[in-house]
């Protein structure tokens, strides 16, 4: 297997190298390891029984196991019984190497203090104890083996994709990135522009260096030139807006354990005041990339109107975020009205994305709970729920479709744009890591094409149809007797499907 290009290192880091260290973490401190039963060794055991042996929530232990599996590391029959790889046995069950893991453990929240180590140059204090992080960093990503085997490679997904991650929120907290975008500087020259130490600055650009992001010339600093052309332009705004959201998720990826075992959740999204600044933040960050999302959207547009026309269509928006889908809508025909549907701080971006887009004279703007919100009845075409499933719990999903399916028209369709597992639910692995952040933040589960399917069968909506787009799936739903497309729309029928009003 070839090495992975900058882009898509990047793109690992800042999405899912923390998840990957804190999975393998909080598969060690439950007890995971060791309960599950070596393949082909005995038999394999039900979800159930291995939460049972580690006293932990049966919803926890499954989201562990199912990435565990899509790893490679544990082993699912057909039966859904689990059990762990041989290889992987090997490793974990090996004292000299566990000993080795068990020292890494503590070092989870004091690497979140990276900041204010690269700041000050010295040992943070945190517990009562002082610990150098800088050292730690360096032993962890400067001094590692050039070479892996088996027991380095499991080491490095345990212990250095999150400081990896942590490498980057730290380097992009602190100005450091846009500075290095700028122009190349020397050591002193960075710690005059960003009054930090000059010890912490230079483990921080040596470890960028190691990852292929900066480049060392003449005693200047500056971005490699692959990291030059990757950020150009927004991308680096990109990059600093998804590592903060990222960062949200540092202390409760630590306590996982804690999540699995107690269903405590350390960032918990059903606090109304913890959900309102996270998605005011998370608006913020979908709207920076409201382009590419915006082309996504205005393909499956463009998908549903081969089966269904738009002109005229009443348009709701359910748990809106950004607008972004909506707004695809709304450009589909210039007499498409949308109605947006989510909290009031999320709106207020809301609006000014539509007026962005020209299309806010066709827009209405309704505040409201998605966990108790009477949508009507048959008042809308189209009902389009963007990213909105995955933060209900599962018990939830079918009072909403309900209502959903309530406020349908006879002839109206239900748009699902979310993350669909496949049918034995070990995949795709963004997927599933996408869904253990939902899972440790109190919301909600990833389902297959299938459990969709028989879910929304239970409100009427019997006909359905799972339709892959580019990052996620669109499932759509309607009555008996619907006609629904069957495929993507091509990629240029967006730009034929644009009418002539433009923004």
């Amino acid at each position: 297997m070839s090495a992975p290009s900058l882009a898509q290192s990047l793109h690992f880091w800042a999405r899912n190298a923390s998840n990957e260290s804190a999975l393998l973490q909080a598969s060690l401190r439950v007890g995971l390891f060791d309960a599950l039963p070596v393949e082909g060794s005995s038999d394999p055991l039900m979800v159930a029984r291995l939460a049972e042996a580690v006293g932990a929530s049966a919803r926890g232990v499954r989201s562990l196991l199912e990435l565990l599996v899509c790893l490679g590391l544990a082993r699912m029959d057909d039966a859904r019984r689990f059990s762990l790889a041989p290889a992987t046995a090997a490793l974990v069950r090996d004292a000299a190497f566990r000993e080795r893991l068990d020292a890494e453990l503590p070092w989870w929240a004091p690497l979140g203090l990276l900041d204010e180590a690269v700041k000050r140059g010295e040992p943070v204090e945190h517990g009562g104890r002082r610990w150098d992080v800088l050292g730690h960093l360096r032993a962890l990503l400067l001094e590692a083996p050039a070479s892996r085997d088996a027991a380095e490679d499991f080491f490095d997904r345990f212990a250095r994709s999150a400081a990896r991650t942590q490498v980057l929120v730290t380097a992009a907290r602190l100005g450091l990135l846009e500075l290095l975008a700028t122009a190349p500087r020397t050591l002193p020259e960075l710690g005059a522009a960003t009054y930090l130490s000059t010890p912490g600055l230079h483990v921080l650009v040596e470890v960028l260096a190691r990852l292929g992001i900066t480049r060392e010339e003449g005693g200047a600093w500056g971005l490699s030139p692959e990291a030059r052309q990757l950020l150009e332009g927004k991308a680096l705004a990109y990059l600093v807006r998804s590592l903060s959201v990222s960062a949200q998720y540092w202390e409760a990826l630590g306590r996982l354990d804690e999540t699995v075992r107690h269903e405590r959740f350390v960032l918990d999204l059903k606090d109304p005041e913890v959900s309102r600044r996270f998605y005011a933040d998370n608006s913020n960050q979908i709207t920076a990339v409201f382009a590419s999302h915006f082309q996504l959207s205005r393909r499956a547009a463009a998908t549903l109107a081969q089966a269904r026309p738009l002109e005229g269509a009443a348009v709701l928006d359910i748990g809106t975020g950004s607008g972004v889908w909506g707004a695809a809508f709304a450009r589909a025909t210039p007499t498409t009205h949308v109605t947006y549907f989510d909290q009031e701080v999320v709106l207020e971006q809301v609006r000014r994305n539509t007026e962005s887009l020209k299309v806010a004279d066709r827009a209405r703007f309704w505040p409201g709970n998605l966990f108790t919100q009477d949508f009507g009845s048959a008042a809308f075409d189209v009902i389009i729920l963007p990213q909105v499933l995955n933060v209900l719990r599962p018990e939830d999903l079918p009072g909403l479709f309900a209502r959903v399916a309530r406020a349908l028209r006879p002839d109206g369709v239900l748009l699902i744009a979310e993350y669909v597992l496949n049918e034995r639910r070990d995949g795709p692995l963004d997927h599933l890591y996408f869904g253990l952040r939902r899972f440790m933040t109190n919301e909600g589960d990833l389902l297959s094409a299938s459990e969709y399917g028989r879910l929304l069968a239970d409100v009427g909506l019997t006909r359905s149809v799972c339709i892959p787009l580019p990052t996620q799936e669109m499932l759509l739903a309607a009555r008996p007797g619907v006609a629904l497309p069957t495929q993507l729309a091509p990629a240029d029928s967006v730009s034929r499907q644009e009418p002539a009003r433009r923004a």
